[in-house]
């Protein structure tokens, strides 16, 4: 996955494609902030997939968020996917992929797929559920649901291009 915004920020980044950098995300033209707890985790993207939440949407990468310690943006890091969160925002489903770094000298948590983080880290997976449906209140968002690892790995090779 690609890192756009750091575990423990609350200054949301993502990548200028025109200016080929990243950039502070941006909210009614002034810097995007997080007015809650920073991400729980490294936030960024899947390369190389491409999500489309509706027939008139351009598509974007799926968004991940990858347990492991804070790594700068623009950090490129092979993770195992060990499950997924959906949520519904505005109307739409939108999926996170929730990895563990694949190196296991970078691993956190003891957990590669989703039976062992259910199980293990329940209260990760909730800290996770609240922080996403929470963050930011200017959006209405609704759990769905979780899916274990074996539809994350179908979800991710469903949006590859």
């Amino acid at each position: 996955m690609v890192v756009l915004t750091p575990a423990g920020s609350n200054h949301p980044q993502e990548y200028d494609s025109e200016k080929k950098a990243f950039v502070n995300s941006r909210d009614a033209g002034m810097p995007e902030r997080v007015d809650f707890l920073p991400y729980p985790g490294n936030f960024g993207f899947i390369p190389s997939t491409l999500f489309n939440s509706s027939e008139t949407d351009e598509g974007q990468p799926l968004s991940a968020l990858v347990l492991a310690e804070s790594v700068p943006t623009g950090t490129v890091t092979e993770v195992i996917p060990i499950g997924t969160i959906e949520l519904e925002v505005a109307d739409e489903v939108r999926y996170v992929v929730v990895a563990v770094p694949a190196r296991p000298s970078e691993q956190v948590i003891a957990a590669t797929d989703w039976a062992a983080f259910k199980q293990n880290y329940p209260a990760a997976k909730e800290i996770i559920q609240k922080w996403f449906i929470h963050h930011n209140p200017h959006r209405v968002t609704r759990l769905v649901g979780w899916q274990d690892d074996r539809y994350t790995d179908k979800l991710i090779r469903r949006w590859l291009r």
